[in-house]
C-alpha cells in the first residue's frame, strides 16, 4: 500500500462514522448496495485504490466498516501500528474489530515481530491464535511464561490442532528424560479416559515399558487373555473399560461376560461400573436382543439407574405387559416421573389394563390435552379432542422500528441481502447482547420480515418465545415447498417439519458430518440422487442453495415413502438414521405393534427424539397451512414388519 493510499484511508476514517443516520431513501439504498458489491468486487482484483474512491458515496451505509475492513486487510502488509490502533479504537467492541486485529495478528505472525504480537494479542486474546501467541512468547524468551501456557494446553484427552505443534515441541524439548515420559504417560491416561486410544498409543509409544499397552489398545481382543494377569490399579482400571466398551461392540456378550470376571479381579469402583453397565446397555438396546430385559434386571437389581428404568417401561410396552409399565413408571425418579412422556404412557397403561378410560387416566390426558407437543397431540387423539397450540403473541410493534435502527441490525441486515450469512449472525449476536427481552422478540419479528426465518427462530428461542408460532414456525421458502411437495406427492406440512426439525430453514447449515443446506443432505447422498434425478451432481456450493438442497431433499423423502409403503414414521425415522437401520428394525419384528409404542422402543435415541419433533411440528405446519389432520394417518397407527416396498 502506497502513504497516499494508507492516508486516503485514514483521512476517510477521520471525516466519516459509523452508521447511526436512519436509512436513506429505497434507491440510494440500491445505489448503496451496488457501489459497495463493485468496491468489493475492484479488491479481489486487486485495484484497492479504485475501491478506496467508493468511501465518499458510502458515507451513510451500514457496510462502510466491512468496506474499510477489506481495503485493510489487502493493504495490511503496508500498515502501521498507528493506524491499525485508530482503526481498532474506532471500531473497539465489533465484529469489525476483532476482525481488524485478527489480520494484524496474522501480519504481525508473517513478519514474525514477535514481541507487537504479544502486545496486541493481550489486549483482547483470540482463541484460535493461541497457540501463535506461545510461539511468540518463546521467538521472544518470554520461556517461563510460554512453559506455563504450553503445559495447560497438554493437559488434554483430545487432539491439538497441527498449529501448536511449535510450542509443543518446544516445551517438551525442555523436559528432563523422566519428566518427557511422565508427561506422555500422564497424558495418554487422560485419553484413555477420554475414550481416545488412537491418540492414548501414540503418546505411549513415547513411554519405555509400554509395549503391552499399546498392544491392548490396538487389539482389545487380548483382553480375554490377559486381562486376568493385570494388576488391581488405577490405570490398568481405566485401560481395561476402554477395551470392554470398545470389545461390545463388536461381541457383546463375550464382553459382558468378561466385565463381571475382570470386576471381581481389578475392582472396578461404583461410578466405573455405572459408567460401562450404561454403555453396555446402549449395545444391548441397539441389538433388539430378546434378553435385554433380563438382562437389565440382572444388572440393575435395585433400580440404580434411571435410564435403564426407561427402558423397563419401554420393552414392558412393547410385551404388553401394563402391570409393569404402571410399576416401573412408579419407581422413576420423581422429576422423571411427571415429565409428559411417562404422564402418557402411565394412561395409555391404564387404559390397556382396564379396557377403559379410568377418571385418573382421563384427568392426565386431559392436562397433558392442554399444552403442545407430541404427547399431548398423541393424549388429544386419544380424547377425540382438538389440539391445542396455545400460540400466543407477546409483540410489541412500536419496538421494532426502533430496534431496526441499531447499528449492528442494520449491519446484519444488509450483510444478510448481500449472502454474507457468517457475519450477518455474528453481527445479530452482537447486536442481541444489548437488546432487552421485549426487544429481542421486536428483532426477531424483524428478521421474519426479512425473510431470514433461521434467525427469526433462533431469536424467539434465546428470548423465551416458546407460544409465538409466527416466529418459531416461519413458512420459509413457500414457494419452493410446495412446487416440490407437488412435484414427489408428499405432504407439504410433513416436508416443512422435516426442514424445521433439520436445520431451522439455515440455508448454510453444515453438521459435523458433513450435511448441508436446509434439507441437510450430505455429499455423497446429493451424488446419488442426482443421478437418479438425471441431473448434474451439485458442484461446489450448490448444495447450499435453497432450490437445489429442497429439491433433492424432497426427492429423497419421496423415495423413502415409496420404500416403506407411504408410512410417515418410518420414511422419517430413515431420513434420521438410513434406511437401512430401519428395515433392520423392521426385520427383527414379529409382529404388529401400535405406532406409539414402536417409536418409543426405537433403540436410536435420536433418531427417536427426532420422529416425536417431526409429528409433532408436522400438526403445527398443518394448522398454518390450513392442511390438519391427525397426528398419525389411519394407516401409520400400527406397525407392521412387512412395511418395507418392494
Amino acid at each position: 500500500m502506497t502513504k497516499r493510499a494508507s492516508h486516503a484511508i485514514f483521512s476517510a476514517l477521520l471525516c466519516l462514522c459509523a452508521v447511526t443516520s436512519a436509512w436513506a431513501n429505497s434507491s440510494s439504498l440500491d445505489e448503496q448496495r451496488q457501489v459497495y458489491r463493485e468496491a468489493l468486487q475492484e479488491i479481489s482484483r486487486g485495484h484497492s485504490e479504485t475501491a478506496e474512491r467508493a468511501l465518499p458515496a458510502l458515507a451513510n451505509y451500514a457496510l462502510l466498516p466491512y468496506l474499510e475492513l477489506e481495503l485493510l486487510k489487502a493493504q495490511m502488509r503496508d500498515l502501521s501500528s498507528g493506524t491499525i490502533d485508530v482503526y481498532l479504537q474506532q471500531y473497539r467492541d465489533t465484529v469489525v474489530g476483532q476482525r481488524i486485529r485478527i489480520a494484524w495478528l496474522h501480519q504481525l505472525r508473517r513478519n514474525r515481530d514477535w514481541s507487537q504480537f504479544i502486545r496486541y494479542y493481550r489486549q483482547q486474546p483470540v482463541r484460535s491464535l493461541h497457540c501463535s501467541y506461545i510461539d511468540a512468547l518463546y521467538n521472544s524468551a518470554e520461556n517461563a511464561p510460554a512453559n506455563r501456557e504450553t503445559a495447560d494446553l497438554w493437559q488434554t484427552g483430545h487432539s491439538l490442532s497441527k498449529a501448536c505443534d511449535n510450542a509443543l515441541r518446544q516445551w517438551l524439548s525442555t523436559l528432563p528424560p523422566a519428566e518427557y515420559q511422565r508427561q506422555h504417560d500422564q497424558r495418554a491416561r487422560l485419553a484413555i479416559a477420554a475414550g481416545n486410544h488412537r491418540l492414548a498409543i501414540y503418546l505411549l509409544r513415547k513411554v519405555p515399558g509400554s509395549d503391552a499397552d499399546i498392544a491392548l489398545l490396538e487389539r482389545p481382543e487380548l483382553l480375554y487373555n490377559r486381562g486376568f494377569t493385570l494388576a488391581a490399579n488405577d490405570n490398568n482400571r481405566a485401560l481395561v473399560l476402554l477395551s470392554l466398551r470398545r470389545l461390545a461392540a463388536r461381541d457383546f456378550e463375550k464382553a459382558n461376560t468378561l466385565w463381571h470376571q475382570l470386576d471381581r479381579q481389578l475392582n472396578f469402583s461404583r461410578a466405573q461400573n455405572y459408567a460401562l453397565r450404561d454403555a453396555l446397555a446402549r449395545q444391548i438396546i441397539a441389538s433388539d436382543a430378546g434378553y435385554a430385559s433380563d438382562w437389565i434386571n440382572a444388572n440393575d437389581p435395585a433400580f440404580e439407574d434411571p435410564y435403564l428404568t426407561e427402558w423397563r417401561v419401554r420393552l414392558a410396552l412393547k410385551n404388553s405387559d401394563w402391570e409393569a409399565v404402571h410399576r416401573y413408571i412408579s419407581l422413576l425418579p420423581e422429576d422423571q416421573r411427571k415429565q409428559a412422556d411417562w404422564q402418557y404412557w402411565w394412561a395409555r397403561a391404564d387404559i390397556e389394563k382396564n379396557q377403559r378410560f379410568t377418571e385418573q387416566a382421563e384427568q392426565r390426558l386431559r392436562e397433558m390435552a392442554t399444552a403442545r407437543g407430541y404427547y399431548s397431540f398423541m393424549a388429544a387423539d386419544l380424547l377425540n379432542q382438538e389440539y391445542r397450540l396455545g400460540a400466543q403473541r407477546r409483540l410489541e410493534p412500536a419496538l421494532i422500528d426502533e430496534v431496526r435502527q441499531h447499528s449492528s441490525i442494520l449491519r446484519a441486515r444488509e450483510l444478510y441481502w448481500h449472502g454474507d450469512l457468517h457475519s450477518a449472525r455474528m453481527e445479530w449476536r452482537q447486536g442481541m447482547r444489548s437488546l432487552n427481552t421485549a426487544e429481542q422478540i421486536a428483532a426477531a419479528q424483524l428478521a421474519l420480515d426479512w425473510q431470514w426465518s433461521h434467525q427469526a427462530i433462533m431469536t424467539a428461542i434465546h428470548a423465551g418465545e416458546w407460544d409465538d408460532l409466527e416466529l418459531r414456525f416461519p413458512m420459509a421458502y413457500q414457494t419452493l415447498f410446495e412446487r416440490t411437495a407437488a412435484r414427489e406427492q408428499i405432504d407439504l406440512k410433513w416436508i416443512y417439519a422435516i426442514a424445521r426439525q433439520e436445520s431451522a430453514f439455515a440455508a448454510d447449515a453444515r453438521s459435523p458430518v458433513g450435511a448441508r443446506g436446509v434439507m441437510q443432505i450430505m455429499p455423497g447422498t446429493a451424488r446419488t440422487l442426482a443421478r437418479q434425478m438425471g441431473r448434474p451432481a451439485p458442484a461446489g456450493s450448490e448444495l447450499l442453495e435453497p432450490d437445489t438442497n429442497i429439491a433433492m431433499g424432497g426427492y429423497y423423502l419421496g423415495q423413502l415413502l415409496k420404500r416403506f409403503n407411504g408410512n410417515r414414521i418410518l420414511a422419517t425415522a430413515a431420513y434420521n438414521a438410513g434406511p437401512t437401520r430401519v428395515e433392520r428394525v423392521l426385520m427383527r419384528q414379529n409382529s404388529n405393534m401400535p405406532a406409539d409404542i414402536w417409536i418409543e422402543n426405537l433403540p436410536y435415541g435420536e433418531t427417536r427424539e427426532y420422529i416425536k419433533n417431526v409429528l409433532a411440528f408436522s400438526v403445527v405446519y398443518g394448522e398454518k397451512l390450513k392442511l390438519s389432520k391427525p397426528i398419525l394417518a389411519q394407516h401409520e397407527r400400527r406397525i407392521e414388519p412387512t412395511d418395507i416396498g418392494n
